[in-house]
């Protein structure tokens, strides 16, 4: 059926990354323009991985043409800055993922200090949130030096093309539909084929992980981050609307059940919600607290994303009126309502 499904064009390259996830795939879209979709992380054996499979396809990094970004996260985007420099690729990818993916959130030009500047000020915007979030500092600190190294493995880019959702885009003789699908990360897209009904998912849906709205920055203006969560719960419905044959995600194997999939990250996210509601039943918790009884012995990297996670179901739960945050040195505290 998966055979039946996806285009000739297009194929999978599985590539190791130096994270709990696993490897990440990217795909090769065959035409006269050769495309890849994401690189894998700036690590020797994704390289090599990479390098090698697009040599048993016939073909060598010299030869892309384009390269779309599905998000700023380091597994996908990290060896893109290497392949587009030794194939003079042009890097597409989502508008509100390019100052990401340059290392830097303004349209100030690049100079010897002006990364060092950005990393600091990111610095003091996450340590600001995670503040507001009830963290120690103690885990501030190990939070910050895990951030710090996951440097390692991306390096800065600049886009060609900015793409927004609703743009086409060509892949294959194909065209293909951008659909901004933010959760995950604020700049994800996906990639619809509609006559094929074909789905390049990336991040937004996995078939054995329930992705991780992570938490980011307040915007600008802004004191609180924006709502990860309740961004991907809209968005996995509105894939769930799509006629999909196949999906293809950025981890693990083929969705050939997309909707099932979806109602099923749903109730998940209904169940976790529930049950943090009813430990506010018993007092006013910290993100970090309710993470900590969920969540009690995690590495910094999952205690990150665990701490996201609380951060996204206070947001929806508070949207529906069902808890409420009070703050107090910059601290927010959250108990449920009636």
């Amino acid at each position: 059926m998966i055979q039946l499904a996806l285009p000739n064009y297009l194929h999978r390259i599985c590539v190791p990354t130096p994270f709990p996830v696993g490897p990440v795939n990217v795909y090769l879209a065959e035409a006269a323009e050769l495309a890849l979709v994401d690189a894998g992380p700036r690590y020797e054996p994704a390289r090599q991985a990479l390098t090698h499979g697009l040599a048993d396809l016939g073909y060598r990094v010299a030869d892309l043409r384009r390269i779309v970004v599905t998000h700023a996260h380091a597994d996908h985007y990290g060896l893109v800055a290497e392949v587009a420099r030794t194939s003079g690729a042009k890097v597409w990818a989502h508008a509100a993922s390019a100052s990401r993916l340059a290392g830097k959130a303004s349209p100030i030009p690049r100079t010897a200090w002006f990364p060092a500047w950005d990393d600091f000020k990111r610095t003091i915007g996450y340590a600001r949130m995670m503040h507001w979030a009830g963290v120690p500092l103690a885990v501030m600190i190990r939070l910050a030096r895990m951030q710090r190294g996951m440097g390692q493995y991306a390096a800065p880019l600049i886009t060609d093309r900015t793409l927004v959702d609703g743009d086409v885009i060509r892949l294959g003789p194909d065209d293909w539909d951008v659909l901004h699908t933010p959760g995950h990360s604020g700049g994800l897209i996906c990639l619809y084929q509609p006559e094929r009904q074909v789905l390049i998912s990336s991040d937004h849906l996995l078939r054995d992980i329930s992705s991780n709205p992570i938490v980011d920055l307040p915007a600008a203006g802004q004191s609180e981050p924006p709502r990860r969560l309740v961004q991907y719960l809209s968005q996995l419905r509105r894939v769930a609307e799509l006629d999909v044959v196949v999906a293809l995600p950025g981890h693990g194997p083929p969705i050939l059940d997309h909707r099932a999939l979806v109602q099923s990250r749903l109730s998940f996210h209904e169940e976790r919600a529930g049950r943090i509601l009813e430990t506010l039943d018993e007092g006013a918790y910290t993100a970090y607290e309710i993470a900590g009884k969920f969540f009690p012995h995690l590495d910094p990297i999952n205690r990150f994303l665990a701490i996201s996670e609380v951060i996204g179901h206070l947001q929806w739960l508070e949207i529906d009126g069902r808890v409420t945050q009070t703050k107090r040195g910059g601290v927010a505290r959250w108990r449920a309502i009636g």
